[in-house]
């Protein structure tokens, strides 16, 4: 009898602020996810060329323009240019449930 694998995806979560960190960890676990944590983008752009996450869950800094350096790192590197980042924000309080996907036409 053959099991068939079961695939979990790896996210990498990139964020610098301790609660805010924990809360979409621990929202990207309920997911599903396998989660490898950054504390700030240096480290972020290591993790994703040792661990080739599915994903990338960056949470925006004050108006975004801290997260967008760190974006154009991954698109630049052979490595990584192929992830799909998905940036969090914290403007509204944080909601229990899934995570869901946004359409790239509307960014």
């Amino acid at each position: 009898m053959r099991l068939n694998a079961v695939r979990v995806a790896t996210a990498l979560l990139v964020d610098d602020d301790v609660s805010s960190r924990q809360a979409n960890q621990e929202r990207l676990e309920d997911d599903g996810y396998t989660v490898v944590v950054a504390r700030d983008q240096a480290e972020g752009l290591d993790r994703a060329k040792q661990s080739a996450p599915n994903v990338i869950f960056i949470h925006l800094v004050s108006e975004g323009v801290g997260s967008l350096p760190f974006i154009e790192a991954l698109r630049a590197d052979d490595v990584c240019r192929h992830i799909p980042v998905v940036v969090l924000t914290s403007q509204a309080p944080p909601r229990r449930g899934k995570l869901r996907t946004v359409n790239r036409d509307l960014w």
